[in-house]
């Protein structure tokens, strides 16, 4: 008689499955199938998480509108709990999840513009603007992940590469104009 175990998304696992801890060829490849499990319940996931930045966003603008319709109730501190938590959650680790899995496949450092379209391409939504800086921010805010290489060039801490160091900037003197006063 096997048992069975409950593994994350209610997989069922049979005992018989579990290779021992001296087969490492078969731990390879379970690890592969685990890997390319992970792959697709993150590529599952992307359409629900787009789904729920959309529905906050309707919210928050909603919310908005009341107050701005009804300008002499207050907010009560439920309200304003709900906004700000709203916005606190952590709805954009995807982006570095993403950028990790980018830099991962191509195997080598790849420049911000790059990593910004491959994003794009993929249909994950952006930060802020969607601009370069703010994919920047959070490349910085994830140091224990990605490391600067170059000028604007970002790879994976993992590859143990050597963190870029900006020469240091020369300070530039001004002159000051001198005024010219003509004697009389």
């Amino acid at each position: 008689m096997t048992t069975t175990r409950y593994v994350h998304y209610n997989v069922r696992m049979n005992d018989d499955n579990v290779p021992t801890p001296y087969d490492v060829q078969t731990l390879q490849v379970w690890a592969e199938n685990i890997e390319q499990e992970i792959a697709e319940i993150k590529k599952n996931m992307l359409p629900l998480q787009q789904q729920l930045d959309a529905a906050k966003e309707k919210l928050d603008l909603v919310q908005r509108l009341i107050h701005l319709l009804s300008p002499q109730t207050t907010s009560s501190p439920k309200n304003i709990d709900t906004a700000t938590s709203l916005e606190q959650t952590p709805t954009l680790p995807v982006i570095e999840d993403r950028i990790e899995d980018i830099l991962t496949a191509q195997g080598k450092p790849m420049h911000i513009s790059e990593l910004r379209n491959s994003l794009i391409q993929m249909g994950i939504p952006l930060p802020g603007r969607g601009d370069e800086a703010n994919i920047i921010l959070r490349l910085r805010r994830a140091s224990d992940r990605f490391v600067r290489t170059e000028r604007g060039v970002y790879a994976l801490v993992s590859w143990k590469l050597p963190k870029y160091k900006p020469a240091p900037r020369k300070k530039t003197v001004r002159r000051q104009r001198l005024k010219k006063y003509e004697s009389d």
